[in-house]
């Protein structure tokens, strides 16, 4: 049982990386022509941005906005890292779609509780990791990964919200276990 739960983990976090990676590399150097430019520059300000806004978007922006401030004067290292924290969002919802994945797959192929061994294990993460790398990978997902656009945190917190239902879908039926059901309306709410 922990050998597949270790398996698992380390493919999350290998799709993880591969994404930031790649996306992170791939991230525009600074401002887009439309809406990113206000983006980016609302969250280095902490202004608000048109209508309905993006809260949670512009607090997170800011974080990385101030980190690349301390990195450079230089303007477009601030616009740089908000689009990074874009290709980053992309990446951890990359890692959610192949942890939801491999939940989905492990019940298709041994059912509720199980876990698998030999073959089907390393079938069940191999589907996580096609599904992780195509989702962060896709081109109507990688437009909004290397721009500091509210599409790439709204991806995220998706995937996230449904990791979390898959998560508490797959575990025994406990109080314990409706935690992870309150978190996938926490994360609802915060995107």
């Amino acid at each position: 049982m922990n050998s597949f739960r270790t398996l698992n983990n380390v493919a999350g976090w290998l799709v993880f990386a591969l994404a930031a990676i790649v996306l992170g590399a791939a991230a525009e150097p600074t401002g887009s022509l439309w809406d990113c430019g206000e983006f980016i520059s609302g969250a280095y300000k902490l202004q608000v941005v048109h209508p309905p806004g993006a809260p949670v978007f512009l607090l997170v922006g800011r974080l990385f906005a101030w980190g690349g401030s301390l990195v450079s004067n230089d303007p477009s290292s601030i616009a740089y890292a908000v689009n990074l924290m874009s290709a980053l969002c992309t990446a951890f919802g990359a890692m959610f779609i192949c942890w939801g994945t491999t939940i989905m797959a492990r019940i298709a192929l041994v059912g509720r509780g199980n876990e698998p061994e030999g073959g089907q294990a390393i079938a069940v993460v191999g589907a996580g990791v096609v599904a992780g790398l195509t989702s962060a990978f896709i081109s109507s997902v990688w437009f909004s990964a290397v721009e500091g656009e509210v599409y790439a945190m709204s991806t995220f917190f998706t995937c996230m919200t449904l990791w979390a239902v898959l998560k508490w879908y797959n575990l025994p039926d406990t109080a314990q276990a409706d935690r992870w059901l309150v978190f996938a309306i926490y994360s609802t709410g915060l995107s």
